[in-house]
């Protein structure tokens, strides 16, 4: 049974040490999956006790008996879905627990941070090694923060993660098994940053491997990659060293992952197959080293429907993503019934299921003047029939919604939850003739004051079919307040570079923070460098320190103001002041749209497959399903 999703905790007493869960085990006590052993028979292969660290982590296993063999069958989007192999292998310096609720060490051991939390010093497993064999050191954070991170050429402008007061943090090495990482200022969410899906870079650039790209230490990588078809080293170290999509674009890369790469994704491309990693530093309580699984493939197909249908046919072991809604929960029933497979339940942690993150930096001038009229705003708000979408869209599981956290919350803002969710076209359509949009084309839409339509190009990626429809229902009763809604349904890759150059009007996501706001608001502060479509200028700007981007307005700079205050914030209460500030703001600036509650999701899971939790928050924070430890998956029937 989950816990309650409270997730800030204190990370940061002043000399606090937080430490691994590890049961002592000696040597002898070791084992590993039978095609290991068989390669160490062979001469191929160290023995376990010199591939695993001196004091490899003990994980609690949800099951006492799992065993070793089996290949999990899941499914993927070919284009723009590939973090969904990172949701089930990638590992970061700390990690949620698996009940999705407290950080706690994963590739570091432990760690201590300093009263003001600008300063934390990571001590890592001595003896843990990459996936060739190589040592993993304090060397490979430094190379990762100072040489990747730190570097504009690789990195861009590094996230606020990643930086305070302006300035990227540092990594100096204190031995090869200990770490400091130093701030400018405060920045008490680095444990949970560094836990999270955007939070792996300090641990996934093996410096013997990825040096070779870097112009810091080859000099002819420049020419390399030239001659490669690259642009320059850069673009090169991006590609055979990436953090995203990138990383299953190759299998040379050394990983700590459970799996590495062995089919990887590339053109033509029908699967993305993971094996077992033989230098995971991790074991059960018999002192098994995990993973139990032998690999994981993860097949492509072009479109949801597809995945679907496989799913419905019984061909996956474990789906959880672009399987949910009731509609699908009735095709399941079948499976379920003959005890095949079983349904997962997935607490949604989103605050509304289809946000509309009007976009206040469009090259559009005129519609950027409106958008910066907070009535034009609840004028587009009051003209959405929310009970119409619950109704049609998510069959009444949801209710009408903005943009704020549920009521009970300690983050609960009652404006940021229900102002102008009633539908009312006749008010809007007043104030938008108030504002002087008086003046209508010969289809009823009314023009803006250099004569052009007023037209709201919206980008949404068209796997979402939720999302989609929810469009085609604001349509026409915007269209009815005069206003038109292009809805622009395209590949996700394609959307995401839309969003990149700032080509879109509005853009359509999630909204976050149903569980904890503060885990990532993007819809409240233009912080994130991807989703906080509401002004990505604005966060560029913010990241560069004014280098880059735009300005924000005042509404918005006090809250980023307040974001950086909240990071140094030396204890809970005054953090929760702080980000209190932040939504009532956001309330007033009303940037983005809610529309309706976030309903649960659905997954399947193969009644054969064992380990994995029945209900677990899905969401990509965490990212689900990772903190459920898929290592420790097993099948029962091997």
């Amino acid at each position: 049974m989950l816990k309650t999703f409270i997730l800030r905790k204190n990370l940061y007493r002043s000399t606090m040490t937080l430490l691994a869960c590890l049961a002592s085990l000696s040597c002898h006590a070791f084992s590993e999956a039978p095609e290991l052993a068989a390669r160490v028979a062979a001469g191929e292969l160290a023995p376990v006790q010199r591939r695993l660290p001196d004091a490899p982590e003990v994980v609690q296993a949800h099951e006492k008996d799992g065993h070793y063999g089996g290949t999990l069958r899941t499914a993927l989007l070919a284009s723009g879905d590939e973090n969904g192999v990172l949701r089930f292998i990638a590992q970061g310096m700390t990690r949620w627990d698996q009940n999705f609720d407290r950080i706690q060490p994963n590739i570091a051991e432990s760690w201590t941070v300093n009263r003001d939390a600008t300063e934390y010093v990571f001590r890592l497993r001595h003896g843990m090694r990459w996936s060739d064999g190589v040592p993993f050191t304090a060397d490979d954070v430094v190379f990762a923060v100072n040489e990747v991170i730190g570097v504009r050429e690789i990195f861009g402008a590094p996230a606020d993660r990643y930086q305070a007061a302006g300035q990227t943090m540092r990594a100096e090495k204190i031995d090869p098994w200990q770490v400091r990482i130093r701030f400018a200022a405060g920045n008490r969410m680095l444990p949970e940053e560094l836990a999270g899906p955007y939070g792996h870079h300090p641990v996934i650039y093996p410096k013997h491997y990825c040096a070779q790209f870097h112009s810091a230490y080859n000099p002819h990588a420049d020419e390399e990659a030239r001659a490669a078809g690259f642009a320059g080293w850069a673009a090169r170290f991006n590609r055979e060293c990436g953090a995203w999509g990138e990383r299953w674009y190759t299998a040379a890369k050394p990983t700590l992952d459970p799996w590495v790469v062995s089919e990887p994704l590339g053109r033509g491309a029908t699967a993305v197959v993971v094996r077992r990693n033989p230098y995971f530093w991790q074991v059960d309580q018999a002192g098994r080293q995990l993973p139990y699984l032998d690999a994981i493939r993860f097949d492509l197909y072009k479109d949801a429907n597809a995945i679907q249908t496989v799913a419905v046919d019984g061909k996956l072991d474990l789906q959880i993503r672009h399987v949910s809604g009731v509609a699908l929960r009735e095709r399941f029933a079948p499976l379920v019934a003959q005890g095949s497979h079983a349904l997962l339940r997935l607490p949604e942690v989103n605050a509304s299921a289809v946000g509309l993150y009007l976009n206040h930096t469009t090259p559009n001038e005129a519609l950027r003047a409106l958008y910066a009229d907070v009535r034009f705003k609840a004028a587009l708000s009051q003209a959405i029939d929310r009970e119409a979408i619950a109704r049609k869209v998510f069959l009444g599981e949801v209710t009408p919604w903005q943009v704020g956290p549920p009521a009970g919350h300690r983050f609960y803002n009652e404006r940021l939850a229900s102002q102008y969710t009633h539908f009312d076209p006749a008010a809007a359509n007043r104030a938008l003739d108030a504002l002087g949009l008086t003046q209508r084309d010969a289809e009823g839409f009314r023009l803006l004051a250099d004569g052009k339509r007023l037209s709201l190009h919206a980008i949404v990626n068209n796997y979402s079919t939720q999302m989609v429809d929810t469009l085609k229902l604001i349509k026409p009763t915007w269209a009815q307040l005069g206003v038109e809604l292009l809805i622009e349904a395209q590949d996700r890759v394609v959307v995401g570079s839309r969003a990149r150059v700032n080509d879109y009007d509005i853009g359509v996501d999630v909204v976050s923070g149903g569980m904890d706001p503060t885990q990532n608001p993007r819809a409240y502060l233009a912080q994130h460098p991807a989703d906080s479509r509401q002004g990505l200028p604005w966060v560029l700007w913010y990241n560069s320190d004014g280098q880059h981007g735009i300005e924000p307005p005042p509404a918005m700079k006090r809250r980023l103001q307040l974001w950086d205050q909240w990071k140094a914030a030396k204890s809970d209460a005054e953090a929760n002041d702080l980000f209190r500030q932040i939504l009532a703001i956001a309330a007033d600036e009303l940037e983005v749209l809610g529309t309706v509650s976030a309903p649960a999701q659905t997954g399947i899971r193969a009644a054969g497959l064992h380990g994995v939790p029945d209900n677990m928050p899905g969401a990509w924070i965490w990212p689900t399903p990772n903190p459920s430890l898929p290592q420790q998956y097993f099948f029962a029937n091997y």
